[in-house]
């Protein structure tokens, strides 16, 4: 029986534990990884085996899907003579010639487990979901960077004046107003620059010759601008952030951009960790990413659990009335579900599960026209229910006879 051997160092063929032949690899992880997954041709190995008369066995599944493809009778080797081989790994790669010796077998095994693991590193960094993952954080943090920022600059700025706060909601255009310079060099043509509609230009001209504020100092106006000018460029890199989400999430994630949104779908993506993680979660997992707290905050004082998560900011659940938001996310979440699969594994875009979902968010909106009436029930912690479902039952009291 000839026995092909697949190692860290290369793959030899046995005949009755005697080495007839060995293709040792030129690139041992390269080499070895192709082989993992199927995607190596073996050629001088097939032509060799091509030959072979005898039955043939192999320590490997890869390996053995990989001659089968090439029209090799091949079947796989029993535990036993497999545990063998790997428990004295380093005197067989020197019986078969990749190694001159045991301690040299150890150290070339070592020097290949460092380069696997330092391969398996880069691969994970090069992961596309990763950068998504990335890119939505910075682009959540950008925004509370921004908000911050403009909380102090209409205080700062409002004590100049402090009429353009009640009247300007955007917080670009407050900047736009505050990087022209003080209030009476203000113009109507400064504001018609800032993108305002004619009414709100004449309301602000006419605010701009009655303001009641103070003066400012040039030394806090430059401050301020500079306060002002530090969020017009974050909204450039916001707009950036979120272009390149967009792109990003429908390259990678097709069918989960189709079914959550691009910004939902990378947050979902990013709560879970990977497209991979993603993809062995459950429904009931995925509806709640988001809301662990108030989760774990329902199993220990027996409340309601939320109906959702992070998918309160889809459009369908947003909308929705209360009672219908939670249905709403199941479906959406079922439907995610199967969309972070197809993507995992490639499927390409399936239009069906967007219909699908349309005719079911649909359904419940008919069905559930008005709200139910609650009925008060009264709620139990998941302490209380686990003490008195295992409590030992009371035996009667004894009676004291008395003298």
């Amino acid at each position: 029986m000839y026995s092909v051997i697949l190692t860290e160092l290369g793959i030899a063929v046995l005949e009755d534990e005697k080495c007839l032949k060995t293709f040792p690899f030129s690139e041992p992880v390269e080499d070895y990884v192709f082989v993992k997954k199927g995607e190596s041709r073996l050629s001088d190995l097939v032509k060799f085996l091509s030959n072979v008369d005898k039955s043939i066995e192999t320590n490997d599944s890869s390996l053995l899907s990989i001659l089968k493809k090439k029209s090799i009778n091949v079947q796989l080797m029993n535990e036993e003579d497999n545990s063998k081989i790997q428990s004295a790994k380093p005197k067989f790669l020197q019986t078969v010639g990749f190694a001159k010796d045991e301690n040299d077998a150890m150290s070339k095994l070592r020097d290949f487990a460092i380069d696997l693991s330092s391969s398996k590193v880069s691969e994970v960094s090069e992961s596309p979901d990763l950068h998504i993952i990335q890119a939505i954080n910075t682009l959540d943090e950008t925004d509370k960077i921004i908000n911050a920022i403009s909380s102090r600059l209409r205080e700062w700025y409002g004590l100049h004046f402090p009429e353009l706060d009640n009247i300007v909601d955007s917080i670009n255009g407050y900047s736009q107003i505050v990087l022209a310079g003080k209030r009476n060099e203000l113009s109507k043509k400064i504001f018609e620059d800032a993108g305002f509609p004619e009414s709100k230009v004449e309301m602000l001209t006419l605010v701009t010759e009655k303001s009641r504020g103070g003066d400012i100092s040039d030394v806090n106006l430059s401050i301020v601008q500079s306060l002002a000018k530090q969020i017009l460029d974050l909204f450039e890199i916001r707009n950036n952030l979120e272009n390149h989400v967009q792109e990003e999430m429908n390259n990678v994630a097709p069918n989960l951009s189709a079914i959550l949104g691009t910004a939902v779908g990378a947050r979902i993506l990013a709560r879970a960790g990977s497209i991979k993680n993603l993809a062995v979660m459950p429904a009931s997992t995925i509806q709640i990413l988001g809301a662990e707290k108030a989760l774990f905050r329902s199993l220990k004082t027996g409340s309601q659990p939320p109906k959702h998560g992070l998918l309160f900011q889809h459009a369908l659940v947003h909308a929705a009335p209360r009672w219908q938001r939670g249905k709403i996310a199941r479906a959406i979440a079922g439907k995610a579900a199967i969309a972070s699969r197809v993507d995992f594994h490639g499927g390409g875009i399936n239009q069906m599960l967007l219909d699908k979902l349309n005719v079911r968010v649909d359904e419940i909106g008919k069905k559930y026209v008005e709200a139910p009436i609650r009925k008060e029930v009264p709620h139990e912690s998941t302490r209380d229910r686990f003490r008195s479902k295992f409590r030992k039952p009371k035996g009667k009291k004894r009676k004291k006879f008395g003298r």
